[in-house]
């Protein structure tokens, strides 16, 4: 439980950080950069730990297909709200800016 608050408790600083402008708007391209490269980190080691745990390969049969396409899905599916979420923020911000709608 500790860790869902600290969890919680870290973006809702990070929330209030940029929302309060105290993060520069260059650091937002690297902010971007530092999160694909964490999210694509977190996905590789969270493979590791699959593949080196024998349990887990042992009970691949049990498991069955619909836990392995639940899990893929699942993985495709935040990529892709991610990718729509940041599409259209950039979008709301250029428009409340002046600029064009892009989606």
């Amino acid at each position: 439980m500790s860790s869902i608050l600290l969890y919680l408790g870290l973006l809702i600083i990070g929330g209030f950080l940029s929302f309060k402008g105290l993060i520069h708007k260059q650091m937002m391209n690297r902010i971007d950069k530092l999160q694909m490269a964490c999210l694509f980190a977190l996905l590789f080691i969270m493979g590791l730990r699959i593949g080196m745990d024998e349990d887990i390969i042992k009970a691949f049969g049990q498991i069955g297909l619909h836990a392995i396409l639940f899990a893929a899905f699942t993985i495709v599916g935040s990529v892709l709200m991610v990718h729509l979420f940041v599409r259209v923020t950039r979008s709301l911000a250029k428009a409340k800016k002046g600029g064009a709608h892009d989606l």
